[in-house]
């Protein structure tokens, strides 16, 4: 699902990246399988031609990952809304969000959102599949783009499994690219990918979560073959915030300057909700997708509910949560049970139980599917849905989005969201970690050892 080595040597992880599902699909696992090791054999290529061939690999600069921020004020501060200033965009009003749960919740709005697109329909997505979810989705954008809407497609080169839907939107005028394709000159940057899932229609109406188009998307979470996900439908000026950061990628892999009022129309006010689009990149020089969900926590004075599918919370955010939980506030993670695609990340997770549960963190495993969820809310009034997991490529290396909705009745809805998971979740104690047995410990141990890659 739900993407870089980082500094010096070549890291290969497939957190987040569809090498198997967990509906068992042995086609889209062989591709998976066959472009790794494509990708493995070219690794060992380079190794033995090492003396003969320079490949150049530019080391960036350090990103800053460990923030101070330790507020007198909470979350319903009017000092934390002027503080978001800070992630670039801040806070906009006028604008009005809806809650979208699973495919059942997002699909029929998405496509309805797109075959009513007049001007421009900009994506930006991590998993584009060639199954009947991803045809169903490709074929709409080659109606519209036949059309004359202007339609921009770009999917990380990682998960681009479309097959024959690239020349079905290209013979129909769509402007498709990957983002940073997997060459044998490029294998350096390998884990350089963008994990966004962003979809923005005549410059006006936005889409953010942590969708795919592939089938373990679809449904309404009823088995392990269909995921249970969230993702954000808004109206208003923060889509404006979210164009400019599909802008980013889209810059920088054509050169194409998107402009214009197909693409940013003038838009009024349209609802009484604050909301704000954050966008992280690598080459941020301060990590966004950590900042925001630090500073939100280190605010709270209530509580902090989050879904997250790939829960591997770093030092400081681990400090930050505990911190939390001591001065009073109710804090509740819903992480992947069994059923979960990637079970190092699991094991990982794990292993950082104890020292949470002790802390005074609830740890939830969610149990009927995988749980793909990249969300939290905070003191009923701050919410937070999209691409970003509590991982270290998420904060490190990913480009990635997330909308944040300031308004009490949106996060009461997304906190009914995580409560119906929590009650399909099995409560993790500590007496639980301590009987796992001494295997389960070495596995969790070893696991964590890799929490860099995740």
């Amino acid at each position: 699902m739900e993407a870089e080595p980082q500094e010096p040597g070549l890291r290969f992880s497939t957190a987040d990246i569809p090498i198997t599902g967990s509906d068992g699909r042995a086609k889209s696992g062989a591709l998976c399988k066959a472009r790794l090791l494509r990708i493995l054999l070219l690794a060992i290529v380079v190794s033995i031609c090492g003396g003969c061939v320079s490949i150049p690999i530019t080391i960036a600069e350090k990103k800053r990952l460990n923030y101070t921020y330790n507020p007198p004020y909470g979350v319903e501060s009017e000092q934390f809304l002027r503080s978001l200033q800070a992630l670039r965009t801040g806070m906009r009003a006028g604008n009005q969000a809806e809650l979208l749960e699973n495919g059942d919740g997002l699909f029929p709005r998405l496509l309805e959102d797109i075959s009513k697109a007049q001007r421009s329909i900009n994506l930006e997505i991590y998993i584009f599949d060639s199954d009947e979810t991803g045809t169903k989705v490709a074929r709409a954008l080659a109606e519209r783009a036949r059309a004359g809407v202007e339609v921009r497609v770009l999917v990380d080169s990682w998960g681009a499994r479309l097959g024959h839907l690239e020349a079905e939107l290209t013979d129909a005028g769509v402007k498709f690219r990957e983002y940073k394709p997997v060459r044998l000159y490029t294998l350096y940057r390998l884990n350089h990918r963008t994990h966004r899932k962003i979809v923005v229609i005549d410059g006006k109406t936005g889409y953010c979560g942590g969708f795919g188009f592939d089938r373990r998307w679809q449904g309404d979470a009823r088995n392990p073959s269909e995921w249970r996900d969230l993702a954000v439908r808004v109206e208003g000026p923060v889509a404006a915030q979210l164009q400019h950061i599909f802008l980013e990628d889209w810059l920088h892999t054509t050169g194409e300057v998107v402009h214009g009022d197909a693409h940013f129309p003038d838009i009024p006010p349209c609802g009484d909700m604050m909301a704000q689009a954050i966008g992280s990149s690598r080459t941020d020089q301060a990590s966004m997708s950590k900042l925001m969900l630090y500073m939100a926590i280190q605010a709270a004075r209530q509580r902090i509910w989050i879904a997250n599918a790939y829960f591997v919370p770093d030092a400081q955010i681990r400090k930050a949560l505990i911190q939390a939980a001591k001065r009073g506030v109710d804090v509740r993670a819903v992480v992947p049970g069994p059923n979960i695609d990637f079970p190092f990340v699991l094991y990982a997770s794990r292993y950082y139980q104890s020292e949470l549960i002790k802390g005074g963190v609830k740890i939830y495993e969610y149990q009927p599917t995988m749980l793909h969820t990249k969300a939290m809310v905070v003191d009923g009034i701050y919410s937070s849905i999209g691409s970003i997991n509590f991982v270290a490529r998420s904060f490190k290396n990913n480009a990635e989005a997330n909308i944040v909705i300031y308004d009490r009745a949106f996060a009461s809805t997304v906190e009914q969201a995580i409560s119906k998971d929590m009650a399909q979740s099995r409560q993790i104690t500590l007496e639980e970690c301590k009987k796992r047995g001494i295997c389960a410990h070495l596995r969790e141990f070893w696991s964590s050892l890799f929490s860099e890659n995740y």
